[in-house]
């Protein structure tokens, strides 16, 4: 009866200590600086094309980056350089439009980061590739594909 009562107690203690690292890994706040400056990236390319920023823009991407998706099933094929022009003007009324990092995945100086742009007409999954150059990340290429919010799984 002791061997079973003790046998108990280890695998409470150890469910506990994993149920504990695992709370304590979701609620940790961020330590990795390269994750960090990844993530601001990011948030500068969200503050970006929801506001129509093209400072902010201009920011994240690389001067020489590519902008590629499908239209119409065909490719969509621009230069940062043209593709930021379409932020010129007056920005939508961005309720409604909710930005989201999906994955980070990060090897030496190069990233990808999926994101999620879901807005009210169309929902977008953009795939980010970062190089970090001159000691700062920056958007080298993006590829999207946009959806009807009711086709998401598509």
């Amino acid at each position: 009866m002791k061997c079973k009562g003790l046998a108990l107690f280890c695998v409470l203690i150890t469910a506990g200590g994993i149920l504990m690292a695992a709370v304590t890994q979701e609620t940790a706040p961020e330590t990795d600086p390269e994750e960090a400056a990844i993530r601001a990236v990011v948030q500068l390319y969200f503050d970006g094309i929801i506001d129509y920023d093209e400072e902010a823009l201009r920011k994240a991407f690389h001067p020489k980056a590519q902008v590629i998706g499908t239209k119409d099933g065909e490719l969509d094929w621009h230069a940062f350089q043209d593709w930021v022009l379409y932020t010129r003007g007056t920005a939508p009324d961005p309720a409604g439009r909710n930005n989201s990092i999906l994955s980070i995945d990060m090897a030496g100086c190069a990233a990808v980061v999926k994101t999620e742009l879901d807005w009210p007409n169309i929902h977008y999954i953009d795939y980010l590739s970062l190089l970090k150059i001159d000691g700062e990340w920056k958007i080298a290429n993006k590829i999207w594909h946009r959806q009807r919010p009711s086709a998401r799984n598509e």
